[in-house]
């Protein structure tokens, strides 16, 4: 008997591969494709960027060292438009060094993984990810839903008041 996919991975999440080295995002394509992802690609990040704006991906696998437009200025302009919250990214380097990953988070990365990828590492940390976002929304949602109703109640509760004062009621402690 198999283990149930994530809830992640069940909804068909859609994954943004962001690595100006073709081979690199072929395999990572092929190896998300078959846990169930959806892919969609770009080699640098203008592309990217223009992805990002025209399909809206469910979490982003951003290379570092590209040429022209850096992974870090990607990140950047990505969180200008999109918070941590809402798009998580994932800094996937060869850049192993501490500052490197202190500055890739400090600029809004929500991940850093090392190249070679370990991609059993890598599905688990997307499937968190998603599952945290996932979470959050629903959180979110569940939170202006209950602000609703109470702002309901209490117009109706006003509105009752307001008809026992105008027929002479009065309230006492």
């Amino acid at each position: 008997m198999t283990a149930p996919l994530p809830t992640s991975i069940r909804a068909r999440k859609q994954v943004l591969i962001v690595d100006d080295v073709e081979d690199n995002r072929i395999l990572l394509d092929r190896a998300l494709r078959a846990s169930g992802y959806a892919t969609l690609h770009a080699d640098g990040g203008r592309a990217a960027l223009s992805i990002i704006s025209a399909n809206r991906p469910d979490i982003v696998l951003l290379d570092w060292m590209m040429p022209g437009f850096s992974g870090l200025e990607t990140l950047r302009a990505i969180r200008e438009l999109h918070p941590r919250t809402l798009l998580p990214v994932i800094m996937c380097t060869a850049v192993d060094e501490e500052m490197s990953v202190v500055t890739a988070m400090s600029e809004g990365a929500n991940d850093y993984m090392l190249k070679p990828i370990s991609l059993a590492i890598l599905r688990a940390r997307m499937s968190s990810h998603l599952d945290q976002r996932d979470a959050l929304a629903s959180a979110t949602t569940e939170k202006q839903q209950a602000e609703r109703r109470l702002g309901e109640q209490a117009r109706q509760m006003f509105t009752a008041m307001g008809r026992d004062r105008s027929s002479g009621d009065r309230f006492t402690r």
